[in-house]
């Protein structure tokens, strides 16, 4: 089986890229979306994908176009940006590389949280110390604290939270409903009372609904978003906070051009970006991308 890397050359280290051409018979690695190669290739192929190479999208017609091909390996963990469905249909195996930054992403919703606890965004505005009464921030002990999807990484939140909030205080809102150390709460049930809410749930339409009627959140209430794919809902909290009907909101985004008023925090999408958890990524992705030739591991669809 032949292998394309849709990644950057320094990506992976020398170990890694002989030790993925002792598995294949051809491995290319290629740094720009020019999926010729893949159309020109009749043997059976995996594909590893960058998404940052791509552009965050594989799509069906390149899929279609792509003779023979027998997996498409993600570097992310995320995988709501190729057609699962679509792939189960024409039997490819789809892969992802699971809980690599776990620990990385929950240190920065931390924070982003004391950010907006502290008005950070108010003053980077404003350009100095100030003493009005808008600039006065509050501490995060003893505040209602919520995580809407309780996977490794709102697992990994929690118990960051512990000190920072108090454990009395920590609800989540999951399909998962067995977690004994933490109190379930209903969606509906933490608007009534929440301060500080994390979105930390993978992107799917029955997550995204849960957003489609911001009307029931709390003037008082702080929106830490990590999750991808929920784009839409933080320009939707960012307008919310320039009317007064939210307490901030705080979310990744890579055009840091853009200017809000408010209480509203962004940054680079960077949450994954330490040495630790790229080195965990680029190790899972070359033991996921290896497994194609036999059984895959990490398959999403």
């Amino acid at each position: 089986m032949n292998l394309y890397i849709y990644c950057r050359q320094s990506d992976l280290t020398t170990n890694q890229v002989n030790t993925l051409k002792d598995k294949f018979e051809s491995v290319e690695i290629i740094d720009k979306p020019d999926y010729e190669p893949l159309y020109n290739d009749k043997n059976d192929k995996a594909i590893a994908l960058d998404p940052d190479v791509v552009g965050w999208e594989f799509k069906n017609e390149v899929i279609d176009k792509t003779p023979n091909l027998k997996a498409i390996c993600l570097e992310t963990t995320g995988y709501e940006w190729v057609d699962c469905d679509y792939c189960s249909k024409k039997g490819i195996a789809v892969t992802n590389v699971p809980h690599y930054a776990t620990n990385s992403v929950a240190e920065k919703c931390v924070m982003m949280a004391l950010a907006l606890a502290k008005k950070l965004p108010l003053f980077e505005k404003d350009g100095k110390m100030n003493w009005d009464k808008e600039f006065i921030g509050e501490d995060m002990y003893d505040k209602p604290t919520d995580i809407i999807g309780f996977g490794a990484i709102g697992h990994a939140l929690a118990k960051k939270l512990d000190g920072i909030v108090g454990r009395k205080e920590i609800c989540y809102y999951s399909h998962d409903k067995n977690d004994p150390e933490y109190h379930y709460v209903d969606f509906d049930a933490m608007l009534e009372k929440s301060e500080y809410m994390f979105i930390t749930i993978s992107k799917n339409s029955e997550s995204l609904a849960l957003f489609d009627d911001l009307s029931k959140f709390r003037p008082q209430t702080k929106v830490i978003i990590v999750a991808n794919g929920f784009e839409d809902v933080a320009l939707r909290m960012a307008k919310m906070v320039e009317e007064g009907k939210l307490g901030g909101v705080a979310f990744e985004d890579n055009d840091l051009s853009k200017e809000y008023k408010g209480n509203v925090f962004v940054t680079p999408k960077n949450a994954y970006y330490t040495k630790e958890s790229l080195e965990r990524m680029f190790d899972i992705w070359v033991q996921t991308i290896i497994s194609t030739v036999s059984e895959p591991i990490n398959k999403v669809n």
